[in-house]
């Protein structure tokens, strides 16, 4: 089935540790658009961050933000929103505290922390927004947060915080890894195989046509949704699972390969 749509993820699939596209990549995707597909991103990242990545590639589809939480325009006309019910913060507050996890609490693309643990590059490497430095979460959240996240300063760590949080959550709402340090809490019903989900609808794109790619847990819905699910070649073993296609790793331009031969058909 030809694709029509490409939702890829953002960190480990489309960028390195340098957030930067390479070349190959960015004329893949111009290729592809000229050709009429429709390409955009995933990420868990905020709307702000990722409209500048998606700027940076010249895209001009709805964006795919906090895990599926938020799809919007690049006009900042929002689609889709689904919060997380802030009942659900105070047992989360409290393990963080007592654990001496550093907790980051996501609403209206800014952050609210008690904490501050690593330095200001970490800070803008992986978040990229501004922060609310108070002494009170509970009392500082405007409103239902998108999301959080809990930070482990190791993988062997956040396993075990990933394992703490799932049993705070008891299924009320979404636990995610969505990197070797962060453990995420999103809505009961936020994933980003929904969002795709949500993204091909209203643009009229079934599934069959639809092509996704990505490399950490949380890509796994979204490449298990689509038509045509391509895992990294630097993939988790559990998105490697429900691939229909292993692609070489990001370091080797695997998004590029993708987007080339699975979606434009050129020959490699």
């Amino acid at each position: 089935m030809p694709v029509k749509l490409i939702v890829c993820d953002l960190d480990g699939t489309l960028v390195d540790e340098d957030l930067t596209f390479t070349p190959r990549l960015s004329e893949a995707v111009k290729r592809a658009q000229a050709q009429g597909i429709t390409v955009t991103i995933a990420t868990g990242r905020g709307f702000s961050t990722t409209r500048h990545f998606a700027a940076l590639l010249g895209l001009a589809a709805p964006l795919i933000c906090y895990q599926g939480a938020q799809i919007r325009a690049l006009d900042g006309k929002t689609f889709h929103e689904s919060s997380l019910s802030r009942a659900y913060l105070p047992p989360v507050i409290a393990h963080c505290q007592a654990g001496g996890w550093e907790l980051a609490v996501y609403w209206n693309d800014e952050i609210y922390q008690t904490t501050r643990m690593y330095d200001q590059a970490y800070y803008d490497r992986w978040f990229a927004l501004p922060v609310h430095h108070v002494a009170d979460l509970m009392t500082a959240l405007p409103a239902d947060p998108l999301k959080f996240i809990a930070i482990a300063p190791t993988t062997e760590q956040a396993d075990r915080l990933e394992r703490e949080i799932r049993d705070l959550a008891a299924a009320k709402f979404q636990v995610m890894r969505s990197h070797a340090w962060f453990v995420e809490g999103l809505a009961a019903d936020v994933s980003k195989g929904d969002g795709v989900a949500r993204l091909a609808q209203r643009l009229g794109i079934a599934r069959e046509h639809v092509m996704a790619i990505g490399d950490s847990g949380n890509d796994a819905s979204m490449v298990a949704w689509a038509g045509l699910g391509v895992a990294m070649g630097n993939a988790s073993p559990d998105v490697k699972a429900v691939a229909k296609v292993v692609a070489p790793s990001q370091q080797e331009d695997g998004a590029a390969w993708a987007i080339e031969h699975l979606a434009l058909g050129e020959p490699g």
